[in-house]
This record gives structure tokens, C-alpha cells and sequence, in this order.
């Protein structure tokens, strides 16, 4: 399964704000690390939030509010994930037999829930309770139908049964939708205790990109299309040769990425196939070197310069000294209030503010600096030019930062 919700996150009671940002969950770190880096969120900061949209589990959409927290949905969503089938139709059931107690299920029971799908029976060609009856009939989980014969069996009130079985032990029927096949769900042991000992506690990965790669089907006759490699990088050599070996394809001519996960988003669609790698693996090797507000200000400059290539990206990363960034700037307003507070004091600011047109005055100083507003912040060059991105020198044939 892929993603699971679309959530909507903004800067909480800071109407000047416009930091925001979309995620879809399950988020990695680095996909979550993003988002933060676009709220500019303060230590102990906690962003406004809600689910925009459900891609799967809508019958969460009754039971799921912003209470809860970003880490704990994600959680939830990871492993609603990576259910199957049937097991997307016992979670569907042992939520309605929890929402039978008529009172809020915390995130915590939810996900608890999720792990516990092998808590249930589930009988997916049970879909009322007819159907139901027959089949502990069909299948000797009644004894007085044993040994019947099949003009008898024929006659049994199939629906009785299956109403009589599903109130005795307290089972739900799950409608089928396009997330499940649906059927009965039985609960026969407690629930799993998953949350208390879980790590919600962001952890930073130990690649700048990973990227997986398996053969192309038509590429390589005979190679086995499911064997997946991944690759974290920057990597050596070294763990170049022993990924190749492993696909038995040297120059990764015959093969196709997977998945991407990395420090810079959107940096997968610079990929066209996997001959890229190499100069994705130097283009690492300059970003596992920056602190966290330089990869911040890159990523601010990737968008302000509108970069769409490797080449582009890697001859941007060397060039942040000739940028100005500024994160704390999210909006025309938040500008121009910076501006009045630099060169009026703080009365003489607070008196003239009600008169000014705060957006307009702050696009205005935005195009004095020749800047960018970004999603990460203000950007502008040091010398006051207009960002430009990496252009094709016409009279050298070559790749020049304009």
C-alpha cells in the first residue's frame, strides 16, 4: 500500500504567517524533517494541523482529530500501510466492535488496533449473516449439520445461524470497498500493547539518498525482475561494485529505480534512469558536509532558480556563499514588518503600521532585493542580482552559473 492520509500543516495563531505545508503520510524522517523546515518551527512548537484528505480507511475520518500528535498519526499510517487485504478487513472490524463502546478511541488504541489484525478471525465470503450461517455450516463449526444430507443440509435456516453465531461472539460484517474485500470479523484474543513501548522519536537517517533499484523486465533476459538493491548515499566505490554485482549488471545499464528517499525533495524527478547515480552520489557527497540551515537555504535556492537538473543542482550546492537567506520570512508582511523594525524604533514601528499596506509594501522591498519569498524562506545574492539558475553558455558549449 502507499500513502494513507493527506494532511494540511500550518504556523498555529500567527496570522502574518504563510508557512505551511502539505504532506502525505506515512511520511519518512526526511519527508517530515521538510515540513518542518517549511513551518519554521520554534523548540516545543506545535504546528496546526488536519487530515485533508483519506486515500484509504475513510471510516477513520469519524474517529481521527488534530488532538493527537503529527508523530503519532504517522505512526498509524506506516503501519495501516502495510496491511493486506484481509488485514485491512480485521482492522476495519475491530474497529467497529472498539466504536461499539460509544466513547473517543485515543491514537494510541488505534494503533494498537493496527497491530493486532491476527487478534480476529476474518471470513471474507461472509458478507451477511446467510452467508455467514453457511459457512460454519460448509465447515463443521456446527455440530448438528455434520453428517447431514445435502437435501437436509439445503434446508437449515443458514441466516439464523449466522445471526445466532455473529451476537454470541460479538462479530461485525465489514461492507466491502476498495480498500478490502470486506466479510466477518471475530475477535478472539486481547488487542496488542504496540504503543506503550513504541519510539516516536525522529530519527536522521543515515544516508543523504537512498534510492532502490531492480532489473528492467525487458532489459536483461532471464534476471529476475523482483530482486531489489538499495543504495544509500554518497557511497564508495566500493558499494558502487558490490550493488552491481549484485544485479549482475555492470553500469546499471538494465535497471530502474524502485524508490527514492532523500534530503532534498523533488531531486527524484532530476533522475531519468539509473546512469544518473554517479553524479547523484557526488551531488550527496556535498550535502552530507552542510548543516542543517545550509541544506535549508539549498533548498530555498533549487526553488528560487527553478532547477531541473543534476548538473544544475550540484554547480547551485557550490554556490551558497553568494546567497542571503533568510528563514524567518514567510509572507509580504512578515517582510515589511522587518524592514520597520530595522530602521524605525519600536514605537515609531507600532504607530505607523496600522496605516501602511503592509503586503504591498513588502512585495515591494522583496523586489528592491531582486529576492525570492520560497517555501523555506526569503532568498536573494549577496550583490543584489536577480536569481537567475544554471544556463547553457552559448559560446562555450558548457554549463556556467549565471
Amino acid at each position: 500500500m502507499g500513502k494513507v492520509f493527506d494532511v494540511y500543516l500550518a504556523k498555529a495563531d500567527q496570522p502574518d504567517s504563510a508557512a505551511c505545508a502539505e504532506l502525505s503520510l506515512p511520511a519518512t524522517p526526511y519527508e517530515m524533517q521538510d515540513a518542518f523546515d517549511k513551518l519554521r518551527l520554534t523548540e516545543g512548537e506545535i504546528p496546526y494541523w488536519e487530515i485533508t484528505g483519506y486515500r484509504q480507511f475513510e471510516e477513520l475520518s469519524s474517529v481521527l482529530n488534530d488532538t493527537c500528535g503529527l508523530q503519532d498519526l504517522n505512526a498509524l499510517a506506516q503501519k495501516l500501510s502495510e496491511l493486506d487485504e484481509r488485514q485491512c478487513t480485521a482492522f476495519a472490524g475491530l474497529l467497529a466492535i472498539e466504536q461499539r463502546k460509544n466513547q473517543p478511541i485515543p491514537i494510541s488504541r488505534l494503533i494498537d488496533i493496527a497491530h493486532s489484525t491476527d487478534c480476529c478471525h476474518v471470513v471474507d465470503t461472509a458478507l451477511n449473516d446467510f452467508r455467514l450461517g453457511r459457512f460454519l455450516a460448509e465447515n463443521d463449526f456446527l455440530s448438528e449439520a455434520v453428517d447431514l444430507s445435502d437435501e437436509v443440509f439445503e434446508l437449515l435456516d443458514f441466516e439464523r445461524i449466522g445471526r445466532e453465531h455473529r451476537q454470541a461472539e460479538g462479530g461485525v460484517f465489514v461492507e466491502r470497498t476498495a480498500d478490502h474485500p470486506g466479510g466477518y470479523v471475530e475477535q478472539h484474543s486481547a488487542l496488542a500493547e504496540v504503543y506503550k513501548p513504541l519510539d516516536l522519536a525522529p530519527k536522521k537517517p543515515d544516508y543523504i539518498f537512498r534510492v532502490g533499484v531492480i532489473h528492467h523486465p525487458d532489459a536483461v533476459p532471464g534476471a529476475d525482475p523482483t530482486k531489489e538493491v538499495f543504495l544509500n548515499l554518497p557511497a564508495a566505490k566500493e558499494e558502487f561494485q558490490k550493488a552491481e554485482e549484485q544485479l549482475d549488471d555492470p553500469g546499471w545499464l538494465g535497471t530502474v529505480f524502485t524508490s527514492f528517499d532523500g534530503v532534498i525533495p523533488g531531486i527524484e524527478q532530476m533522475l531519468y534512469t539509473t546512469e544518473d547515480l554517479p553524479e547523484l552520489n557526488q551531488l550527496s557527497a556535498k550535502l552530507s558536509g552542510m548543516e542543517p540551515k545550509e541544506l535549508t537555504a539549498y533548498k530555498a535556492l533549487l526553488e528560487a532558480a527553478n532547477c531541473h537538473d543534476l548538473l544544475s543542482a550540484s554547480l547551485l550546492a557550490d554556490s551558497l556563499d553568494k546567497y542571503i537567506f533568510s528563514p524567518q520570512y514567510s509572507s509580504p508582511i512578515e517582510v515589511a514588518k522587518g524592514e520597520l523594525s530595522t530602521i524605525l524604533c519600536d514605537r515609531e514601528a507600532e504607530i505607523i503600521t496600522p496605516y501602511v499596506n503592509l503586503h504591498q509594501y513588502g512585495q515591494a522591498l522583496i523586489r528592491s532585493y531582486n529576492g525570492v519569498l520560497t517555501a523555506y524562506g526569503l532568498i536573494e545574492r549577496v550583490d543584489g542580482q536577480p536569481i537567475q539558475g544554471v544556463e547553457e553558455s552559448p559560446t562555450q558549449g558548457g554549463m556556467e552559473m549565471k
